[in-house]
């Protein structure tokens, strides 16, 4: 594990990169998503964000505390439903309107439920559009942006590292579908994903982290949604098992300086080898070594980091090594692109 110290240190150092870069916060008003805008706000030089919201309104003091963490930053809210692809799209293209490049992406969306498969007017899981196909289709829409910087990021906060098997047949869960069946598939969906990415846009360095257990108040919200012959034991848990487990959890703000490191350290370079101080990237601190990322070939590695909750790369998992034999990368990104287009047909 990287030392704090150094990671403070390489936070520290991004503001002497030329000022001006550009990130896009999706998520970023709540939990670990907020925990990395704040430290991406206080250590940029003179920043342009976007953040993505359900309500400008709701937003307004976060807005008032990034301008007062950095005065000369730019700050650029956009309303929408977010779990929507339609709007994805409309922010994505208003963004390309206004924008030459993107820098940083970071994708955080999520949240937890009792109630089952819920669908968004669109046909798709709710659970699943939040931390799998909206944030996909972001990245993809943003590739031409990405690939105009001089050192692209793509971070997705999810459960990097916590790949398990799925149903590569059906991989909407619509045959069978659990909250831990939704949450696996679109883990194991997004690095098979950012592999497929990565061959194609080699510039782009993409980071799917597993954050740990943060205090965002997620688990007392996601208690709360249980009903009938489950609502007894989740009060009991929310009253007594939720503070306990606090206790010990990390806050957002101690781990967004982790994140913020893994999205803007060199230690994380993309496949063509552009990491040590390369446009906005920091340089490595010393002692500190490049990361391993998902596939390594010839000593080259892929440009996409599997990372643990302490921003180290994941042990290899023999279900990944079997789906890349089977081309399941393949098979999984023509699936979103399906899912996508169903998406659209069904909004028009």
């Amino acid at each position: 594990m990287v030392n704090i110290k150094h990671v403070r240190a390489s936070n520290a150092g991004l503001v002497a990169k030329p000022p001006g870069i550009v990130a896009l916060f999706i998520g970023g008003t709540s939990g670990t998503g907020m925990g990395t805008l704040k430290q991406f706000t206080q250590n940029a030089n003179a920043p342009k964000i976007y953040i993505v919201g359900r309500s400008q309104r709701s937003a307004t003091p976060l807005l008032d505390e990034l301008k007062s963490l950095n005065p000369n930053g730019t700050f650029v809210f956009l309303q929408t439903e977010i779990s929507l692809i339609r709007n994805v799209d409309k922010i994505c293209r208003e963004i390309s309107s206004k924008e030459k490049q993107m820098d940083l992406v970071v994708l955080s969306t999520g949240y937890l439920t009792f109630a089952g498969r819920q669908e968004t007017d669109e046909g798709i899981d709710t659970l699943a559009a939040l931390s799998y196909y909206i944030r996909l289709r972001a990245v993809a829409n943003l590739l031409p942006l990405l690939n105009a910087s001089p050192s692209p990021r793509v971070m997705s906060i999810l459960a990097g590292g916590n790949e398990s098997a799925i149903d590569l047949t059906d991989l909407e869960n619509r045959k069978k579908h659990t909250l831990i069946i939704s949450a696996v598939t679109s883990t194991t969906q997004t690095t098979l994903a950012f592999e497929e990415l990565a061959k194609a846009n080699p510039a782009i360095a993409f980071a799917h982290v597993y954050p740990g257990f943060v205090n965002t108040g997620q688990m007392q919200r996601f208690m709360q949604t249980a009903s009938g012959i489950w609502a007894w034991p989740a009060w009991v848990v929310q009253k007594t098992v939720v503070p306990l487990v606090s206790l010990f959890a990390q806050t957002p703000d101690s781990v967004g300086e982790r994140l913020l490191f893994i999205a803007t350290s060199a230690r994380f370079p993309p496949a063509n080898g552009k990491g040590e101080g390369a446009g906005f990237a920091v340089a490595l601190p010393k002692g500190v070594k490049v990361a391993k990322s998902s596939v390594e070939e010839g000593g080259k590695g892929n440009g996409v980091y599997r990372l643990n909750n302490i921003g180290e790369s994941a042990p290899e998992s023999a279900v990944l090594v079997d789906y890349r034999k089977q081309g399941a990368g393949r098979t999984v990104w023509k699936s979103t692109q399906g899912v996508w287009e169903r998406a659209l047909t069904m909004a028009t």
